[in-house]
Protein backbone atom coordinates (compact mmCIF):
# COMPACT_ATOMS: atom_id res chain seq x y z
CA UNK A 1 0.00 0.00 0.00
CA UNK A 2 1.56 3.64 -1.09
CA UNK A 3 2.31 6.29 1.80
CA UNK A 4 -0.96 8.20 0.10
CA UNK A 5 -3.69 5.06 0.43
CA UNK A 6 -1.97 4.59 3.87
CA UNK A 7 -2.79 8.04 4.90
CA UNK A 8 -6.33 7.85 3.47
CA UNK A 9 -7.18 4.55 5.66
CA UNK A 10 -5.86 6.53 8.92
CA UNK A 11 -8.10 9.44 7.85
CA UNK A 12 -11.06 7.13 7.38
CA UNK A 13 -10.48 5.17 10.58
CA UNK A 14 -10.03 8.54 12.52
CA UNK A 15 -13.33 9.99 10.36
CA UNK A 16 -15.62 6.55 12.19
CA UNK A 17 -14.73 7.33 15.07
CA UNK A 18 -15.47 11.16 14.99
CA UNK A 19 -18.84 10.25 13.22
CA UNK A 20 -19.12 7.95 16.15
CA UNK A 21 -18.89 10.33 18.93
CA UNK A 22 -20.41 13.39 17.43
CA UNK A 23 -22.43 12.24 14.70
CA UNK A 24 -22.74 13.44 10.98
CA UNK A 25 -23.72 17.26 11.22
CA UNK A 26 -21.51 17.68 14.43
CA UNK A 27 -17.90 16.09 12.90
CA UNK A 28 -15.89 18.49 11.29
CA UNK A 29 -12.54 18.35 9.15
CA UNK A 30 -10.77 20.31 12.17
CA UNK A 31 -12.29 16.94 14.44
CA UNK A 32 -10.69 14.29 12.44
CA UNK A 33 -7.44 16.14 11.62
CA UNK A 34 -6.75 16.64 15.55
CA UNK A 35 -7.40 12.95 16.26
CA UNK A 36 -4.58 12.53 13.28
CA UNK A 37 -2.03 15.10 14.52
CA UNK A 38 -2.90 16.82 11.31
CA UNK A 39 -3.98 20.23 10.58
CA UNK A 40 -7.27 20.28 8.72
CA UNK A 41 -5.62 22.19 5.41
CA UNK A 42 -4.11 19.15 4.84
CA UNK A 43 -6.57 16.55 4.96
CA UNK A 44 -8.24 18.43 1.49
CA UNK A 45 -5.17 16.96 -0.04
CA UNK A 46 -7.23 13.58 0.20
CA UNK A 47 -10.60 14.52 0.66
CA UNK A 48 -11.75 17.81 -0.83
CA UNK A 49 -15.03 17.88 1.80
CA UNK A 50 -16.53 16.09 4.67
CA UNK A 51 -19.39 14.84 2.80
CA UNK A 52 -16.70 13.32 0.27
CA UNK A 53 -15.58 11.34 2.79
CA UNK A 54 -18.94 10.33 4.38
CA UNK A 55 -19.75 9.09 0.98
CA UNK A 56 -16.40 6.92 0.81
CA UNK A 57 -17.06 5.27 3.87
CA UNK A 58 -20.24 4.72 3.48
CA UNK A 59 -19.64 3.26 -0.50
CA UNK A 60 -17.18 1.23 0.81
CA UNK A 61 -19.29 -0.15 3.71
CA UNK A 62 -21.96 -0.68 1.10
CA UNK A 63 -20.00 -2.62 -1.23
CA UNK A 64 -19.17 -4.88 2.20
CA UNK A 65 -23.58 -5.42 2.58
CA UNK A 66 -24.17 -6.54 -0.95
CA UNK A 67 -20.59 -9.22 -1.15
CA UNK A 68 -22.38 -10.81 1.88
CA UNK A 69 -25.73 -10.45 0.05
CA UNK A 70 -24.26 -12.12 -2.40
CA UNK A 71 -23.10 -14.98 -0.40
CA UNK A 72 -26.84 -15.47 0.51
CA UNK A 73 -28.37 -15.50 -2.72
CA UNK A 74 -25.67 -18.33 -3.88
CA UNK A 75 -26.88 -20.86 -0.96
CA UNK A 76 -28.34 -23.16 -2.06
CA UNK A 77 -31.75 -23.26 0.15
CA UNK A 78 -35.10 -22.53 -0.07
CA UNK A 79 -36.18 -18.69 -1.27
CA UNK A 80 -38.04 -17.85 2.26
CA UNK A 81 -34.75 -18.76 4.56
CA UNK A 82 -33.11 -16.71 2.00
CA UNK A 83 -35.48 -13.45 2.45
CA UNK A 84 -34.80 -14.65 6.53
CA UNK A 85 -30.75 -14.64 6.22
CA UNK A 86 -31.20 -11.15 4.00
CA UNK A 87 -33.02 -9.41 6.74
CA UNK A 88 -31.24 -10.61 9.49
CA UNK A 89 -27.85 -10.22 7.73
CA UNK A 90 -29.04 -6.59 7.78
CA UNK A 91 -29.17 -6.54 11.67
CA UNK A 92 -26.01 -8.47 11.93
CA UNK A 93 -23.88 -5.96 9.78
CA UNK A 94 -25.43 -2.85 12.00
CA UNK A 95 -24.21 -4.74 14.89
CA UNK A 96 -20.70 -5.32 13.52
CA UNK A 97 -20.14 -1.93 12.43
CA UNK A 98 -21.42 0.05 15.72
CA UNK A 99 -19.82 -2.42 18.32
CA UNK A 100 -16.38 -1.71 16.23
CA UNK A 101 -16.32 2.05 17.17
CA UNK A 102 -18.62 2.29 20.12
CA UNK A 103 -21.12 4.39 18.15
CA UNK A 104 -23.59 6.66 20.39
CA UNK A 105 -27.53 5.52 19.74
CA UNK A 106 -27.93 9.10 18.47
CA UNK A 107 -25.44 9.44 16.21
CA UNK A 108 -26.89 6.13 14.72
CA UNK A 109 -30.03 7.39 14.20
CA UNK A 110 -28.09 10.48 12.91
CA UNK A 111 -26.20 8.88 10.30
CA UNK A 112 -29.03 6.58 9.16
CA UNK A 113 -31.03 9.34 8.35
CA UNK A 114 -28.20 10.98 6.15
CA UNK A 115 -27.43 8.06 4.49
CA UNK A 116 -31.23 7.25 3.16
CA UNK A 117 -31.46 10.83 1.85
CA UNK A 118 -28.36 10.80 0.45
CA UNK A 119 -28.12 6.90 -0.40
CA UNK A 120 -31.14 6.38 -2.20
CA UNK A 121 -29.43 3.84 -4.72
CA UNK A 122 -28.57 1.71 -1.70
CA UNK A 123 -32.49 1.06 -0.59
CA UNK A 124 -33.35 0.17 -4.61
CA UNK A 125 -30.40 -2.05 -4.71
CA UNK A 126 -31.49 -3.56 -1.41
CA UNK A 127 -35.10 -4.30 -2.89
CA UNK A 128 -33.83 -5.24 -6.18
CA UNK A 129 -32.17 -8.29 -3.67
CA UNK A 130 -35.20 -9.00 -2.31
CA UNK A 131 -37.19 -8.55 -5.70
CA UNK A 132 -35.15 -11.51 -7.33
CA UNK A 133 -35.76 -13.84 -4.43
CA UNK A 134 -39.37 -13.15 -4.54
CA UNK A 135 -39.51 -13.74 -8.15
CA UNK A 136 -37.38 -16.95 -8.31
CA UNK A 137 -40.12 -17.95 -5.50
CA UNK A 138 -42.97 -17.01 -7.50
CA UNK A 139 -41.37 -19.50 -10.48
CA UNK A 140 -40.35 -22.06 -8.35
CA UNK A 141 -44.21 -21.90 -7.22
CA UNK A 142 -42.78 -21.70 -3.90
CA UNK A 143 -44.45 -18.50 -3.22
CA UNK A 144 -48.17 -17.70 -4.16
CA UNK A 145 -47.84 -14.73 -7.46
CA UNK A 146 -47.82 -11.12 -5.70
CA UNK A 147 -46.38 -8.29 -6.76
CA UNK A 148 -42.59 -8.58 -5.45
CA UNK A 149 -41.63 -5.32 -6.46
CA UNK A 150 -44.27 -4.07 -4.13
CA UNK A 151 -43.57 -6.45 -1.52
CA UNK A 152 -39.90 -5.88 -1.71
CA UNK A 153 -40.13 -2.27 -1.29
CA UNK A 154 -42.75 -2.75 2.00
CA UNK A 155 -39.99 -4.89 3.44
CA UNK A 156 -37.38 -2.72 2.58
CA UNK A 157 -38.91 0.31 4.60
CA UNK A 158 -40.09 -2.33 7.56
CA UNK A 159 -36.83 -3.78 8.62
CA UNK A 160 -35.01 -0.21 9.01
CA UNK A 161 -38.09 1.30 11.23
CA UNK A 162 -38.37 -1.76 13.06
CA UNK A 163 -35.01 -1.86 14.12
CA UNK A 164 -34.73 2.07 14.56
CA UNK A 165 -37.71 1.72 16.95
CA UNK A 166 -36.66 -1.01 19.26
CA UNK A 167 -33.53 0.81 19.29
CA UNK A 168 -35.31 4.41 20.65
CA UNK A 169 -37.69 2.29 23.03
CA UNK A 170 -34.64 0.21 24.16
CA UNK A 171 -33.34 3.64 26.23
CA UNK A 172 -29.30 2.59 25.32
CA UNK A 173 -27.03 5.25 24.91
CA UNK A 174 -24.59 3.43 22.83
CA UNK A 175 -25.89 0.89 20.21
CA UNK A 176 -23.87 -1.75 21.25
CA UNK A 177 -26.29 -1.91 24.89
CA UNK A 178 -29.01 -2.63 22.58
CA UNK A 179 -29.92 -6.42 22.93
CA UNK A 180 -29.19 -7.66 19.51
CA UNK A 181 -30.52 -11.38 20.29
CA UNK A 182 -34.06 -9.77 20.59
CA UNK A 183 -33.72 -7.28 18.01
CA UNK A 184 -33.23 -10.21 15.47
CA UNK A 185 -35.86 -12.52 17.55
CA UNK A 186 -38.80 -9.78 16.71
CA UNK A 187 -37.36 -8.84 13.44
CA UNK A 188 -37.18 -12.41 12.00
CA UNK A 189 -40.93 -13.39 13.96
CA UNK A 190 -42.29 -10.48 12.08
CA UNK A 191 -40.62 -11.25 8.55
CA UNK A 192 -42.13 -15.06 8.91
CA UNK A 193 -45.29 -14.23 9.44
CA UNK A 194 -45.10 -11.78 6.09
CA UNK A 195 -43.92 -15.40 4.57
CA UNK A 196 -46.13 -17.48 5.39
CA UNK A 197 -48.78 -15.16 3.93
CA UNK A 198 -47.48 -15.11 0.46
CA UNK A 199 -45.98 -19.32 0.59
CA UNK A 200 -48.00 -21.34 -1.88
CA UNK A 201 -50.09 -23.99 0.13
Amino acid sequence: MSEYDSKREQIIDAALKAFAVYGYYKTTLEDIAKMLGMKKNSLYYYFKSKDELFREIILSEINLFFGEQEEILRKNISNSKKIEEIVLQVVNFIRERTMKYSVKLSSYLEMSAVIKKQFSEFKTRQCKVIEKIIKAGIKSKEFRKINAKTFSEDLGELVPALVNNYYLSSGAVFVNEVDFDEVKKRIKRIVNYLIEGIINK
